[in-house]
């Protein structure tokens, strides 16, 4: 460990939290032993927070206490409700990093808002309209919102016929829509079709592998 430490804390810090994401649960919980609350932070910060969820659920207790104390209070909202879906279920292994419009849009406001949070999100190439109570309207592709006149509203352009799963559904489900439709992402929302998530084609791809491994 100390060898690897040393070289970890050699890591400019965009290159460290990817090469994290890539170590073996032990060593991350060695990792997060040691070092300090700022660079767990920092890490923490640079996860997308499918990851986090899935470190979480591989840590010892005492290393999940130290995550959700350098967590802000959304993220323990939000770290707490995802740890209680089914191990199984479509909420177990979605992500909130995804981007949300509204309806009454201009295409250019969109592509601005875009710009200005896209860098967080696991995927831009799909967004998804929601209205005041964030239940599901539509999406619309990034595509569509290129080619698209910039004073045009996202009302006239989003599609609102959406195959989406919920919360609960079984992930072989999923896995079985993803290979029907060929999806690279798709929306996963409450029993009041709140929009709650996404899941995207990698994470899914995930679960498929884990279970042919298991049979």
């Amino acid at each position: 460990l100390p060898t690897t430490l040393l070289v970890f804390r050699m890591l400019s810090k965009g290159i460290a939290a990817e090469v994290f994401s890539y170590f073996s649960a032990e060593q991350q919980a060695d990792i997060m032993n040691t070092i300090t609350d700022k660079e767990l932070k920092f890490i923490l910060d640079e996860l997308f927070f499918d990851d986090m969820i899935d470190l979480i659920e591989e840590m010892p207790a005492n290393v999940v206490n130290k995550i959700l104390i350098n967590s802000t209070q959304e993220e323990r909202v939000l770290i707490n409700q995802f740890l209680k879906y089914p191990a199984q279920s479509a909420g177990s292994i979605m992500t909130i990093e995804y981007v949300e419009l509204k309806k009454n849009m201009s295409v250019k406001e969109a592509l601005e808002h875009i710009k200005e949070i896209g860098l967080n999100k696991e995927t831009i190439y799909t967004c998804y309209v929601t209205d005041k109570k964030r239940k599901l309207e539509g999406i619309v592709s990034l595509r569509n919102l290129v080619v698209s006149e910039f004073e045009q509203s996202i009302n006239d352009i989003m599609l609102e016929e959406v195959i989406y799963v919920e919360t609960h559904d079984d992930q072989e489900i999923i896995a079985n829509i993803f290979k029907k439709y060929g999806f690279m992402a798709l929306p996963v929302v409450d029993k009041e079709h709140r929009l709650t998530g996404i899941i995207t084609f990698d994470d899914i791809m995930d679960v498929m592998e884990e279970e042919a491994t298991e049979d």
